[in-house]
């Protein structure tokens, strides 16, 4: 029988330590209400010598997440992406890793759940907003690249990302 996918079960981390040796993932979405995977096809359209009518082909994928979160000091992902806003960073120092995993997708006999690892680009958009309440900062994360396609197990909170044998 289906099963209905909740939107908490769509997870994204962030490594809030990209030069060090190992990741630090940080849970993105304790202080948003929204995040959306935008894919962003991009395709060709041809029509052949032979055909009255256009045949499309999917060639590539522009995956990019808008992020909107409250401003929360000494929340792990705002504190990096603030970072990162600070500094005014570009280039390589923009990027990082984002761990996509699909919680509802559970292998029953390892007990993990599919998920991917992407390197990312964290472009800050908007920070602050309205007198009263508490400011926002806006970024989007886009996704660079393939992803490494792998499976996560937890312990507690933390996920462990193991990559799948090919």
């Amino acid at each position: 029988m289906p099963k209905l996918v909740k939107r908490k079960e769509i997870i994204l981390y962030l490594d809030t330590t990209p030069s060090s040796e190992s990741e630090s993932w940080g849970l993105y979405g304790k202080k948003s209400t929204t995040a959306t995977y935008n894919y962003n096809p991009s395709s060709t359209s041809e029509t052949y010598i032979t055909d009255d009518n256009a045949t499309v082909t999917l060639d590539s994928y522009n995956i990019t997440i808008d992020g909107n979160m409250k401003c929360y000091f000494g929340d792990a992902i705002y504190d990096f992406i603030n970072g990162l806003r600070y500094k005014l960073a570009t280039g390589s120092e923009a990027v990082t890793k984002a761990l996509l995993i699909d919680k509802y997708d559970k292998a029953t006999d390892t007990n993990s759940f599919k998920a991917q690892v992407f390197d990312c680009t964290i472009s800050v958009e908007t920070y602050g907003g309205d007198g009263g309440v508490t400011p926002n900062i806006t970024f989007t994360i886009g996704l660079n690249g393939d992803p490494i396609q792998g499976s996560v197990t937890f312990t507690g909170d933390t996920p462990t990302f193991a990559k799948n044998s090919d």
